[in-house]
Parts: C-alpha cells; sequence; structure tokens
C-alpha cells in the first residue's frame, strides 16, 4: 500500500483533492450558518483560491520535472552518452519510464564497449598483418588504410588519407584486381610484383572499394631466404663434422713429423701444412653464411644520419667520395646497421671501379616521411642483376656472395628496401637505400 501512495500520479491526485474537498467543507459551513459576515465568507474564498492556484503551479513544477529528466534522458542517448541515468524514488507512469530509459542506456553502453574491444581487436590484427589494406570513397579517393599500406607506398598514414589512388599509383591495381595473376606495378621507385583484390560495401547508400594488396616478392624472398638458412645450415654442420677431424689431424701430423722432416718424402711437409690450412678456410668459409641467419633485430634510435654518412670518406682515404644532403637529418635507425650497410656498399662501388681516381658520390634528401639514400659510382655496372640477391653468387675473386644480401635485409629491417641498377647516363651502377624517418606505429 505504501508503494502505491509512492506513485506520481496518486500522490498529486490526493494532494489535488484537498483544494476541492476544503471548498466543499467550507460551502456547507457557511450553508449552515447563513448568519455569518460576508467578510468571513471573502476570506474563505479568498483562501480556497490560493490553495487551489498553489496546488495547481506545484502540480505544474512537478510534471515539468519529470518531463525535463526524461527529455534529458532521452537526448543524452541521442548524443550516445550513455553514462546519465534518471533517479527513481517510487512507482508510476514516468518512474517506469524512466526505468525502461536507464536499462536501454545501460544495454547500449555494455554493446558499445564489446563494439570498441571487437574494433581494438580488429584494428591490431589489421595493423599487424602485412597484406596492404585501403578504403577508396565512391571517388576513389583514400579515407583509410593499415600501416602494411604506408610502408608499400613510403609516406605515412596522414599523408595517405585524402590522396587518390592515381596520386598513390593504385589504379592500375584496381583495374587489374581479382584477376588471378601477379600485377606488375611500381611504388616509390620499387618495382615488384602483386597479388590484388578488391571487394566493395556500402556507407550510407555510397558504394566504397577495399583494395587488399600482398607483396608477392617479399614473400618468395622470405621464403627463399629460409630455404637457404635451412640449407646452409645442414650443409655447414656437415661440413664442418668433417673438417674440424681433417684440421685435428693435420696439425698432429705438423707437429709429429716436424722433428723428422730428414726421413720424409719431398714436399710431404708442405702437403699437410696445405691440408691444415685449407681445413681452417674452409672452416671460416662456411662460418661466415651463418651470418644470413643471424641478423639482429634493429635496435633503432634517434640519430643524425647526415653525421653518419661524413664519417664514411675517412675509411676509404684512397677513393673520392662527394657528398651532396641536408644537415642535419634526423632520423630513427640502428646507427650500427646502417653504418655496416653503407661500408659494405662503398666498398662494392670501390672495388668495381679498381684502381682509378673515380669518384664516388653519395647524397640524401628527405621525401615523404622517408629517406631516399643514393650511391653512384663509375664502375663496370652489373653484369647480371637477375642474380645479385642469390647467396653465393659473386663476380669477386675472393667474394662471399652474402654481402648484398646483408644489406638488404638490414634495410628490410628497418622497413625499408634496397635496389640496384645500372646508370643510364655512363658506366656504373647506382644503389638506391629507402629508409623511413620514423619506426612503424
Amino acid at each position: 500500500m505504501s508503494k502505491f501512495f509512492q506513485a506520481f500520479e496518486i500522490r498529486h491526485l490526493l494532494l489535488y483533492s484537498l483544494a476541492p474537498i476544503g471548498a466543499i467543507v467550507a460551502y456547507l459551513l457557511l450553508w449552515l450558518f447563513p448568519q455569518q459576515s460576508i467578510y468571513l465568507k471573502l476570506f474563505t474564498l479568498f483562501v480556497l483560491g490560493v490553495t487551489l492556484v498553489y496546488f495547481c503551479y506545484h502540480f505544474f513544477q512537478q510534471l515539468v520535472y519529470k518531463v525535463n529528466v526524461i527529455s534529458n534522458l532521452l537526448e543524452a542517448v541521442e548524443q550516445q552518452d550513455f553514462s546519465l541515468r534518471g533517479v527513481t524514488t517510487g512507482v508510476g507512469v514516468f518512474e517506469g519510464l524512466i526505468g525502461q530509459i536507464n536499462a536501454i542506456s545501460s544495454q547500449l553502453s555494455r554493446h558499445r564497449q564489446q563494439q570498441q574491444e571487437m574494433d581494438f581487436l580488429l584494428q591490431k590484427v589489421i595493423s599487424n598483418i602485412s597484406v596492404a589494406i585501403y578504403a577508396l570513397d565512391g571517388n576513389h579517393r583514400l579515407i583509410w588504410c593499415n600501416p602494411a599500406a604506408s610502408c608499400m607506398s613510403g609516406a605515412s598514414l596522414e599523408a595517405l588519407i585524402g590522396g587518390t589512388a592515381s596520386r598513390w599509383q593504385l589504379d592500375k591495381l584496381l583495374r587489374n584486381a581479382n584477376t588471378g595473376h601477379p600485377v606488375v606495378s611500381d611504388h616509390e621507385g620499387r618495382r615488384g610484383r602483386y597479388k590484388v583484390t578488391s571487394d566493395t560495401y556500402m556507407v550510407d547508400g555510397v558504394r566504397h572499394v577495399l583494395l587488399f594488396v600482398s607483396d608477392v616478392d617479399e614473400m618468395l624472398r622470405q621464403e627463399e631466404q629460409k630455404a637457404w638458412q635451412d640449407l646452409l645450415r645442414v650443409i655447414s654442420h656437415e661440413i664442418n663434422n668433417s673438417l674440424s677431424p681433417i684440421a685435428s689431424i693435420s696439425q698432429m701430423l705438423q707437429q709429429h713429423y716436424r722433428h723428422h722432416s730428414d726421413q720424409l718424402p719431398p714436399g710431404f711437409t708442405e702437403g699437410i701444412d696445405l691440408i691444415n690450412r685449407r681445413a681452417h678456410e674452409l672452416i671460416a668459409f662456411i662460418s661466415s653464411y651463418r651470418q644470413l641467419g643471424k641478423l639482429a633485430p634493429a635496435q633503432k634510435a634517434r640519430m643524425d644520419l647526415a653525421a653518419l654518412v661524413t664519417e664514411l670518406p675517412l675509411l676509404f682515404p684512397h677513393r673520392v667520395i662527394n657528398l651532396n644532403g641536408p644537415r642535419p637529418l634526423m632520423a630513427s635507425l640502428d646507427r650500427v646497421q646502417v653504418h655496416q650497410l653503407l661500408i659494405n656498399l662503398i666498398k662494392n662501388a670501390d672495388e668495381s671501379m679498381g684502381s682509378g681516381t673515380d669518384s664516388i658520390d653519395i647524397g640524401w634528401v628527405e621525401e615523404k616521411g622517408r629517406i631516399l639514400i643514393t650511391i653512384l659510382d663509375q664502375g663496370v655496372g652489373l653484369t647480371n642483376p637477375n642474380n645479385l640477391f642469390v647467396p653465393f653468387y659473386t663476380t669477386k675473386p675472393n667474394g662471399t656472395g652474402i654481402g648484398l644480401i646483408l644489406c638488404r635485409q638490414i634495410a628490410e629491417s628497418h622497413g625499408g628496401y634496397l635496389s640496384l641498377e645500372n646508370r643510364h647516363e655512363q658506366t656504373g651502377c647506382k644503389v638506391t637505400i629507402n629508409l623511413p624517418m620514423q619506426s612503424p606505429a
């Protein structure tokens, strides 16, 4: 029964019934006592009128308050603010309506939290996959892309958003999507093969396009590198198992017959020395190839790339090296690995020019949030570009065939790439190193 009287409608109905009840009682009293003065009658009517007006005003205020509470709750839901709740003090139509709105807000809040968690999970998955994903509107303008797309296009996410497909060289990929065949295309000067698929989705009745681009060359290169690493691991294990005993036995023979050289056939001691020396050389030779699978992750830190490049001529005092680029040029790189990368490439350029007096030109520039380093030599150029990154392949008499592979691994571990080509204006080779200035997010 107490809850019944707590209802807004019942409570105010009883409250506002007091005024007419009081008027009826006053009328009966005045009717039973007609000899009362006119002033008492007027005063009684005045008190009854004021009481009735007060009760009506109070009812109006309470009604407006309830309506405002409901209006504020609905406005909060419309603005997607599901934290606001209405206070219910009893039972009744208004309290029931406020309770329903509170329940709707709680349910929408839970759904939004679940949606945010799913969006966060989806964002994590998209950010960590190697497939480049581009979202384009009906006018083929980029409205969203993932970090892999940023790496592929050689620009930051902020620079990509809002650009057209033709500006970022995506129009050819769009035209050849879903063909089932790799598409050959150039991106930031790097020619590659890409598997391209596309799909559509609707936003406000407008058709949008999702473009998925996979770097076929990169996937093949990773598989090729893994195959070479597995092969080298097996070969080095088997060869070392044979070479180590040979080196030990030859060393024992050296020590044993060193004091009886007069009793040995001619050339015996020299032959033992040769066997021992070649065994150790082969062990060192095989060990050098283990570097292909032991490149440490890049430890990036803020550094001045220009200052690092200016140190290089000191390592090649016999060669004229021309430097051209802005100073300073700050970037997030692994100083040790990038230094070794540049040394290897300049050493290749220096050896390709022989003992002549020709110079090497090194230039660097910042473009679209990335660093482009070019090394130009005047040597013999590339005789077989297709085998540049094949392990063991080398044109040098004493080369190992792993220098360029390590250079490419260093560039790719920084989110960049390395390319070599013959110069067009004269003989020689052009090396291009493309590295991001900042670490990917």
